[in-house]
């Protein structure tokens, strides 16, 4: 986690690879985060933008990297899905639990990312 004083102006701290990385893992987060308020359009965005991006090499950030796939993946579809049930009255629960899970789940891996630790099993559904 970052702290006042942890600033240091030597150029060994990170290559800007990683430093690059690193700003895209905290964009998806923030998309995933903004999925709900924007009624799904973030997730879209973001779905997008991680089709296009390739994973990253570091280990560290290829498991958050692959959690946002996945929570961006489910997060569409269940959009998409519960407003297809909405017409036999499903659909709004579908949205709620959707809502909740992809904010739940966008916390939790943000602040695995703010704490320099990997996702241990970014595949699963369920954090």
């Amino acid at each position: 986690m970052v702290q006042s004083g942890d600033y240091s102006s030597s150029k060994s701290a990170a290559s800007p690879d990683q430093a690059g990385d690193l700003t895209s893992l905290y964009v998806g987060y923030a998309l995933i985060l903004f999925a709900v308020p924007t009624f799904g359009v973030a997730a879209a965005i973001g779905l997008l933008r991680m089709w296009r991006k390739a994973p990253p090499s570091d280990p560290l950030a290829r498991s958050p990297f692959v959690f946002q796939q996945r929570t961006l993946t489910a997060a569409v579809a269940a959009i998409i899905g519960g407003v297809v049930l909405i017409l036999i009255n499903v659909g709004v629960f579908v949205l709620f639990v959707m809502a909740v899970w992809t904010i739940v789940r966008g916390a939790l891996g943000l602040k695995d990312l703010l704490e320099g630790r990997p996702i241990r099993h970014p595949l699963r559904l369920f954090y």
